[in-house]
């Protein structure tokens, strides 16, 4: 993507910085007021609009002028300008107003900058805060781009499409899968998407994802030699790859005038007014070569025509996090019936083309730090999913650089290893069967940023997409009721990003590497709600909880007691019940002459008085027989 980062200079911002006082002094000033495009659904003074190319769309913009007479209506981005026209000569009514009337939205397409109307033919002065206006996000669409008319065997067929999504914080722009790098002129674009960050003052950071995501007609040779897609083993290719294979060239026909050329792509675009973000949909049979062998770059002679694969794939492409994300899903299905392998090498570029490769830096899932790799190299591939891999454009640079990037290949589906053509472009391997009359998915997010904590940060989130957070309580089951005043909880939890930390009943608990989990939470008598919180790494949290009921036994009872009453002087009938009441027992009753106590009456007993014993324990009375 040459010539779409902006370089700082110095002497442009000492002018910028002066530019309103002088303006002011002129007399000269401007204000745009109002502006309405020609695309349905996109209300007037929007902050987001696109261009959709092939629908010629306009936009009519409308101001107040002063000191002027003519106005150039002009889209300023970057920190030192760079300036794109609208309009040009817009003659300034007597009253100060103006009005482009209908003109082509396109020359300021792709850009988020600061609309202004300036003196005509003043471009090349400093931007001026005298002349106010909107900031403007404009994104750009073709759909779909049709094969040359005229004598073509398959002329006018649609084989590809453009889509270049704009907001005020990302750049992402797209095409379909096979799209060779700088092969869709004028549009500049390759199959997968090219993802930088823009900046407050709308410079476009470094791409650090570039390309990746295509699936072209070459591997480089990372591979052995061979496309990018195979079916069963034969190379294959979409539309746009298809084209890529033969231009026309002496006697031989270009690829889209041969037959068997696939004719059958469709294509979708959408944009959201509100956000300004773009969505596609696309769908493309995939051709092989009649012919029985493979060639990493076939000739005509050896691909005198297309034969059908079997497999059709739909690409759905749709962006966030203010267009600094995007996912990308594939779907792969039979359409003949069969089951289909699927052997594909997803292109992966990092940075712009001009940038050294030996800049770039990879921190692929499991390694510590970035590291830089050479043409040959390999990666074995990844043994669980989801997982990010990290990029930077320039490891050199200090990170944040405004004029580099970094970015996350987050994937659900674990490749089964990684090949390098150069330190800037590396193969991504993963295979897959389409089953019979069924499909075979697999999807990635692409992520950008100015720093590796934002981009990790992203990068984590999307790993959450796969994979949400979780926490399930295992055991006990709800409702359960204990007697003991702690219980036992088990279970599992787990996310794309993993667990950061898992607090049960208030208290921190272990995970363990499968994501299981136990933990001892005491109770309080009667029903216990208690909840199990699981935070992953992105921050993001999920519950679960469970109903204990704690019933604490009754307290053991007292243990009963003999304990003997005082009896002396009691009649015989009254000193037993006193001992049954006591819990004690009546034991042997002996008379004894006594002078003190009259006749019937208990004179003592033995045990004495006051003494306790075991409940039932027998006491012997001595009762006064008289002198």
């Amino acid at each position: 993507m040459p010539g779409l980062r902006i370089a700082a200079i110095v002497s442009a911002l000492v002018a910028l910085a002066v530019a309103p006082a002088a303006a002011q002094a002129t007399g000269q000033s401007s204000s745009i007021t109002g502006w309405t495009s020609s695309e349905p659904g996109t209300p007037a003074n929007d902050q987001y609009l696109i261009s959709y190319d092939n629908a010629g769309t306009t936009l009519s913009v409308t101001g107040n002028a002063a000191g002027i007479s003519s106005v150039d209506v002009v889209c300023y981005y970057g920190a030192s300008p760079t300036v794109a026209r609208l309009a040009a000569s817009v003659a300034v009514h007597t009253d100060g107003t103006f009005n482009t009337g209908a003109v082509v939205l396109k020359p300021i397409a792709g850009h988020a900058c600061r609309l202004r109307a300036i003196p005509a033919g003043t471009e090349s002065s400093p931007e001026s805060n005298s002349f106010a206006g909107p900031q403007l996000a404009i994104s750009e669409a073709a759909v779909p781009l049709s094969t040359p008319s005229g004598t073509l065997l398959n002329h006018n067929t649609a084989y590809n499409f453009y889509a270049n999504d704009v907001t005020f914080s990302g750049y992402a722009v797209w095409s379909a899968p096979g799209t060779a790098v700088q092969s869709l002129s004028p549009f500049i674009a390759c199959g997968g998407p090219e993802l930088a960050p823009i900046s407050s003052s709308f410079d476009v950071g470094n791409f650090a994802i570039d390309c990746a995501g295509s699936l072209l007609s070459d591997d480089l040779g990372a591979f052995g030699g061979r496309s990018e897609v195979q079916i069963d083993g034969h190379n294959a290719y979409d539309p746009a790859a298809a084209v890529s294979l033969f231009p026309a060239a002496g006697s031989n026909p270009a690829s889209e005038n041969i037959q068997g050329f696939p004719n059958s792509f469709t294509t979708q675009v959408q944009w959201d007014p509100a956000t300004g973000l773009m969505a596609s949909e696309t769908s493309e049979p995939l051709v092989e070569c009649a012919w029985p062998t493979n060639a990493e770059k076939p000739t005509f002679a050896v691909c005198p025509s297309f034969a059908g694969s079997g497999v059709t794939l739909e690409r759905d492409v749709t962006t966030s996090d203010g267009g600094r994300v995007a996912t990308v899903t594939d779907k792969w299905s039979s359409t003949d019936g069969k089951v289909h392998s699927v052997d594909l090498l997803y292109d992966n570029a990092i940075g712009v083309s001009g940038d050294a490769d030996g800049e770039r830096g990879y921190e692929f899932p499991g390694h510590a730090g970035f590291s830089q790799y050479a043409t040959g190299n390999t990666v074995p591939g990844s043994t669980s999913a989801p997982g990010s891999i990290l990029v930077r454009t320039n490891v050199t640079a200090p990170d944040g650089d405004p004029n580099e990037a970094a970015g996350a290949i987050t994937f659900g589906t674990p490749p089964s290893g990684y090949a390098f053509t150069s330190n800037g472009d590396f193969e991504q391997h993963n295979v897959l069967v389409a089953p019979a009359g069924g499909t075979a998915t697999l999807s990635q997010i692409y992520s950008v940023g100015y720093g590796v904590a934002d981009v990790t940060g992203l990068a984590l989130a999307a790993q959450d997409r796969f994979e949400p957070p979780s926490v399930v309580i295992g055991s006990p089951a709800g409702g359960m009721t204990t007697s003991s005043p702690t219980v036992s909880l088990s279970g599992v939890t787990g996310a794309g990003s993993e667990i950061a930390s898992l607090v049960v009943g208030g208290q921190s608990v272990p995970v363990a590497p499968d994501g299981s989990w136990t933990a001892q939470v005491p109770l309080s008598p009667g029903t216990n709600t208690i909840t199990a919180l699981a935070t992953d790494g992105a921050g993001e949290t999920a519950q679960a909880q469970v109903a204990v009921v704690y019933t604490p036994p009754s307290p053991p009872p007292a243990s009963v007691k003999c304990e003997i009453p005082r009896l002396k002087g009691k009649q015989l009938a009254a000193a037993e019940r006193a001992l049954r009441h006591a819990r004690c027992r009546v034991g042997k009753i002996k008379r004894v002459k006594s002078r003190t106590v009259r006749k019937g009456r208990v004179t003592s007993a033995s045990p004495r008085a006051g003494r306790t014993f075991a409940a039932g324990h027998k006491v012997e009375l001595f009762v006064s027989k008289g002198r």
